[in-house]
């Protein structure tokens, strides 16, 4: 029976038209010549000629070698080096190991039949269907149907490209596993991972480890990315951020979809936008953020519940959207903005801005600005509409068009004591600002009366519409939430 175990292991000739025993010039090894046929470990192996070094239980092979394993792997080369003790194979010149669904090309291949186990060590190329992957080195698992890459892989597609560091590709499922930093270069979006999968048949990848989507001038990444190139359709989770390069804006939130063919994307769970300038950041929380991306469509949409925070200005509101082709941000259902000592409300509020500052400000209708002056009394102006004007998002100037409207506290100048407030109508008024408000210009002749102090009836301290919301104001960023 040992004897039978040990006979199996020995290398197999099955055929050789002719050999030649020489004991003189070769007593090492015999030479056999024509339609050489031998086997070993399951594996039937072919060559024009070979050597047989019988004693080291060893073959070289020579021209048109061919290695058939099992009727599903075959391997071509120029030259072989068969050494039956170790299962290994070493075939050589313009090698190609053919499977039923990939070709691999490269200059020299090391097989081992025990393993099942094909690696090459110089450039390889791998055919299969309609995309080719290159790598420096890799190896091939021929029963699990795997290629391991390493070093420089590169895969080409018909509208595709990945370049990664380390990549096990599965022939039968079509499927690409990343391990390393990776890209997947396609004519819309550039993708980096550094761990995920591809599946190449449906378009369908799944991404980790520093994830995003680079798309022209805006980028999305998260923990995890979900994309199907088919569609082009996204889904990030956990951390996730939204960068648009052009206007330095952020969003980010714990989870977000993608939709490639309206380039638009919606994040949501803790959703936080921050619009980043020189000196200051803007932060911005609701429940929902939508971006729109399509070139001369670029805008942000914000909503419900919508809160913002920046050390000059603070402002809340239900809805908010931010076009980027005009450049007006406008604020919707009950808006309102503080800026300095200053309360700003009215039905619709929009706002001009340009390089992250404000340059306008456009309130109607029923605009009204009110500004503490004390426990009791307030400084308040309204009208029909209002555009106030920013220096360095700083409120210079305002104009009331149209059924202006004001309340003022007077007082006297050498002891800064209340005297009165004056109440004064006029079609047409601008005021003017230097943190709080310094100067009232009447356009138009104004109707004015001036009620002392004393005889002030509590009715009429206020202009119809008063509501003063300072306890919504956000104090920091904090706040937002």
């Amino acid at each position: 029976m040992c004897l039978s175990a040990q006979e199996s292991k020995k290398i197999r000739i099955l055929n050789s038209d002719q050999i030649i025993s020489n004991n003189i010039q070769h007593p090492e090894y015999w030479r056999m010549k024509g339609n050489v046929i031998f086997s070993h470990d399951g594996s039937t192996m072919y060559c024009d000629s070979a050597h047989h070094y019988k004693n080291e239980e060893k073959i070289q092979a020579f021209s048109n070698v061919r290695i058939i394993q099992e009727d599903s792997v075959n391997i071509f080369g120029e030259k072989l080096i068969y050494f039956g003790k170790k299962s290994m194979a070493k075939i050589s010149g313009k090698v190609k190991l053919i499977e039923k669904h990939s070709t691999l090309e490269t200059k020299e291949v090391n097989f081992y039949l025990n393993k099942n186990i094909a690696y090459y060590n110089q450039t390889g190329k791998i055919t299969d269907k309609e995309k080719i992957i290159y790598s420096k080195k890799g190896y091939y698992h021929t029963q699990k149907n795997i290629f391991y890459f390493q070093d420089s892989v590169r895969v080409i597609g018909l509208d595709y490209m990945i370049d990664t560091d380390t990549m096990n590709y599965h022939t039968n499922t079509e499927i690409a596993y990343f391990f390393g930093p990776s890209e997947i270069i396609s004519n819309n979006n550039i993708i980096y991972c550094e761990n995920g999968w591809y599946n190449t048949e449906t378009d369908i990848a799944q991404f980790r480890q520093n994830a995003y989507i680079l798309h022209q001038d805006y980028l999305l990444k998260g923990d995890s990315l979900y994309y199907n190139k088919d569609i082009n359709y996204g889904k990030a989770f956990s951390n996730v951020v939204m960068l648009d390069t052009i206007q330095n804006i952020y969003v980010l939130g714990q989870k977000a979809e993608y939709f490639g063919e309206e380039e638009k994307t919606i994040i949501t769970n803790k959703p936080l936008l921050q619009v980043v300038s020189e000196n200051d950041t803007l932060f911005m929380h609701a429940k929902k953020f939508i971006s729109h991306q399509k070139e001369n469509e670029k805008k942000i949409l914000a909503y419900n519940k919508v809160k913002f925070f920046k050390s000059d200005l603070q402002g809340k509101c239900d809805s908010l959207s931010y076009n980027f082709s005009d450049s007006i941000v406008e604020l919707y259902d009950e808006p309102i903005l503080w800026s300095d000592q200053l309360q700003i409300t009215a039905d619709s509020i929009k706002l001009l801005v340009f390089n992250n500052e404000i340059q306008n400000i456009f309130l109607k209708p029923k605009p009204m600005i009110i500004s503490k002056e004390d426990t009791l009394d307030y400084n308040q102006i309204k009208g029909r509409e209002m555009v106030g004007y920013f220096t360095k998002n700083k409120l210079t100037s305002m104009d009331v068009i149209g059924n202006g409207e004001s309340i003022f506290v007077v007082k006297n100048e050498e002891d800064q004591r209340k005297i009165g407030l004056n109440h004064t109508e006029c079609t047409e008024l601008t005021l003017y600002f230097k943190n709080s408000l310094t100067e009232v210009v009447y356009k138009v002749k104004p109707s004015s009366n001036t009620t002392p102090y004393k005889k002030i009836k509590e009715e009429n301290r206020y202009l119809n519409g008063f509501i003063w919301r300072i306890n919504e104001r956000p104090q920091n960023k904090n706040d937002i939430y």
